[in-house]
């Protein structure tokens, strides 16, 4: 693997040990929605993989990680301050694309936690906005503070407001603003569809997952109930799925 170095700009806490880091590199090439590996060391030996929240024409890489205290990676990245030395792969990857999307008259994203990241990219290109007549972006965190890049949705928000629909979910404290049942749940008793004014069914739908395995399981279990099925390189079909971790988190 090639790697190219970049220099920290940059690092929000969002909410306790939820954290984005900016990274100034030279001219990079990836699509919305992939993903990079990042490393401290310059031999490499430690890296993970983080999707990249900014859009492709921004020259300032933002990644989005939750800091695993007993973790490999995350807790030396949460020290990392302007001017500091990072190393990220010289090639995104990740299908996880538009380009692998077919067009439909909805385009529903699903998120939970750090998931949100790729969706942030995404609808920072023109093309959802091009391709799809409504998006809904569906967010569920465990609190309040996890809803994070508000500023960010609200514009869309502002700037798209009879195609753009914002879902926010906390799941484990109430509020005015979200909706408290999981994505799983909202899809089963129709709350989510009813609020909208629009249905989630393969004729009219592409659907993209990412985040807790979990979740995209459950709701890719519930969809195929509808009919839908899950999109492969060959054989397209109306989701498209990433999860968010595939090794326990715990070694992050």
């Amino acid at each position: 693997m090639k790697w190219i170095q970049g220099k920290v700009v940059g690092q929000t806490e969002w909410a306790p040990g939820l954290f984005s880091l900016f990274i100034e590199i030279a001219a990079f090439d990836f699509l919305a929605g992939q993903f990079i590996q990042v490393s401290m060391d310059e031999e490499q030996k430690l890296f993970r993989p983080y999707s990249l929240l900014n859009a492709p024409a921004e020259n300032v890489l933002e990644i989005y990680y939750t800091l695993v205290k007993h973790g490999a990676l995350t807790p030396k990245l949460a020290t990392l301050s302007p001017n500091d030395k990072v190393w990220v792969s010289a090639k995104a990857s990740g299908r996880f694309v538009l380009n692998e999307v077919d067009s439909a008259d909805i385009l529903w994203c699903f998120a939970t936690g750090t998931g949100l990241g790729p969706f942030i990219s995404i609808l920072k290109t023109k093309t959802p906005w091009e391709r799809y007549r409504k998006i809904v972006l569906a967010h569920s965190v465990r609190y309040i503070n996890e809803l994070t890049h508000q500023l960010q949705v609200e514009s869309w928000l502002e700037n798209h407001s009879t195609k753009f629909h914002w879902c926010p979910i906390v799941t484990r404290e109430p509020s005015k603003h979200a909706r408290q049942l999981r994505i799983t749940a909202l899809l089963q008793n129709g709350e989510l569809e009813a609020a909208i004014g629009v249905s989630l069914d393969k004729t009219n739908s592409q659907v993209m997952l990412c985040g807790n395995p979990s979740m995209v399981l459950d709701v890719t279990s519930s969809l195929t109930q509808r009919g839908l099925k899950t999109s492969h390189p060959k054989d397209k079909g109306q989701i498209t799925i990433e999860n968010y971790w595939k090794q326990p988190a715990e070694s992050l």
